[in-house]
């Protein structure tokens, strides 16, 4: 029989990995521990680097469109 819980929490306020391998984290309400072995913080790492990515992508795009509409206000107002 397989038992599974979702934990949701509102905010992460601090993270920390032990040196047991094990992630602490920090919610509204308390705190999550989480033992990992070396392929699951990997493949956390790999998970999160990407995002991080992803997002950092969004905000480029979104920095250059705005930067455009500013330099084509500045031109219409010459």
């Amino acid at each position: 029989m397989k038992v599974s819980r979702v934990i949701e929490a509102k905010s992460v306020t601090t993270v920390y990995m032990g040196w047991r391998n094990e992630l602490q984290l920090t919610v509204e309400g308390g705190e999550l521990h989480i033992a990992m072995d070396e392929g699951s913080i990997r493949n956390l790492a790999n998970v999160l680097n990407n995002k991080i990515a992803e997002l950092d992508e969004e905000k480029a795009e979104e920095a250059k469109k705005l930067a455009v509409e500013a330099a084509e206000k500045e031109y219409e107002g010459e």
